[in-house]
């Protein structure tokens, strides 16, 4: 399909990803939520969010890091409530911004870059979401999140999308090719 002019498709293909990346994210979240500092949990499953993205298309990883997220971790640990909404749009557009940005998931440096933009979105939807609620300060969260992201996102995201494309492509799944 021209690359210029792309129809938005979700097909049932989409649906299928969405839901298993969902899962595996939500149960790497939920599996990780023992390691934490203060409130807030180490998430070295976080690199799924931008990888799915990359790898199966914008909406695809958007969705299921925002489902994963918030109806699989967050109701898993009992934390799902009104703070939820800023992470589920964090959480989606950590998994978007890379999938709709990044042109060859081989290009460690696109990668890196885009996942670390798609982190500080993250980070910016839940240290706001939650500043405007009043539950905590803006700069606290939206550096915690950060610290607890961006490492995966950076070093796992690349190293997981070099290994993976190759057998994504064979199975028809990369969304560029579809």
């Amino acid at each position: 399909m021209s690359e210029k002019k792309r129809k938005f498709r979700f097909t049932t293909i989409d649906v299928a990803l969405t839901i298993v990346g969902a899962a595996i994210y939500g149960l790497g979240c939920f599996a990780t939520m023992g390691i934490a500092i203060g409130w807030i949990t180490l998430r070295p499953a976080a690199f799924i969010a931008p990888l799915w993205g990359i790898l199966f298309g914008p909406w695809v990883g958007g969705l299921a890091a925002g489902i994963g997220n918030t109806f699989i971790s967050d109701v898993l640990a009992g934390w799902l409530g009104v703070g939820g909404v800023g992470g589920f749009f964090g959480n989606f557009f950590m998994g978007f911004i890379p999938g709709y940005f990044v042109k060859d998931p081989k290009n460690w440096k696109q990668v890196v870059f885009w996942s670390a933009i798609g982190t500080l979105v993250c980070a910016f939807c839940v240290g706001g979401w939650i500043a405007l609620l009043g539950y905590a300060p803006f700069e606290v969260l939206f550096t915690t999140v950060l610290a607890v992201d961006i490492p995966p996102n950076v070093v796992l995201t690349p190293i997981a999308a070099a290994l993976l494309i190759d057998r994504v492509r064979r199975r028809g799944l990369y969304w560029r090719e579809r």
